[in-house]
């Protein structure tokens, strides 16, 4: 067999070789344990994930020529819930395995509903034991109008709300709000609104 012939022979065993080799794909399940909807990306697909649902995708991790080939590849998922701070993260997934995901509450979360009729020029947040209110949480050059709402995530513990309303720049305070993890309040906000104190049910009589 000549030179050329020899060659020939060679790239045919490797077509042959590299057609005969394997997919390989690997399965994500991504479960949403916390408390409320996640909205973000895997793998650059938009998904929504409902809270105690979970989002399962099989992804392509490329064909294994005999022993040689990739073992796994490094997935992208990224988003946020109201009570889970925005975030961005790689997975390795592994050929022809199953790997689990979990999105887990680390905040609370309080709906901030303007129901007047001025915008809210800034919001700002103090523990209730604390002294001062911290900085606007709201993004530069930002408002809520009337009408619309605003997340506001917070971390768990007993919060009071100071708002800036108005064109004259007014102050409104609302006080003492429980914020447990994974908590998402709404307060429809007016002037002067105060925040419901939930009273625990009186036990019933013994018998």
């Amino acid at each position: 067999m000549g030179r050329y012939g020899m060659w020939g022979l060679i790239l045919l065993l490797i077509s042959v070789v590299g057609l005969s080799g394997c997919s390989q794909e690997g399965d994500l399940i991504v479960k949403n344990k916390g408390a409320t909807e996640f909205q973000g990306s895997v793998e650059n697909e938009h998904v929504t994930i409902d809270p105690g649902d979970s989002y399962t995708k099989s992804i392509y991790i490329g064909k294994s020529l005999a022993v040689v080939g990739p073992s796994g590849i490094s997935v992208a998922i990224s988003g946020s819930c109201p009570t889970k701070r925005a975030f961005s993260d790689e997975i390795y997934l592994m050929g022809d395995e199953t790997t689990i995901y979990e999105i887990n509450d680390d905040v609370g979360a309080v709906d901030l509903v303007n129901s007047y009729y001025l915008k809210i020029n800034e919001v700002s947040v103090k523990l209730c034991s604390g002294t001062a209110f911290g900085s606007n949480l709201l993004d530069p050059a930002s408002s809520i109008a009337p009408g619309t709402t605003k997340v506001i995530q917070i971390d768990p513990g007993c919060w009071d709300i100071l708002l800036n309303y108005g064109r004259d720049e007014l102050l409104d305070t609302v006080t003492a709000i429980p914020i447990a993890l994974g908590d998402e309040i709404t307060i429809p906000w007016v002037p002067g609104y105060v925040y419901p104190l939930i009273t625990p049910p009186t036990p019933s009589p013994a018998r």
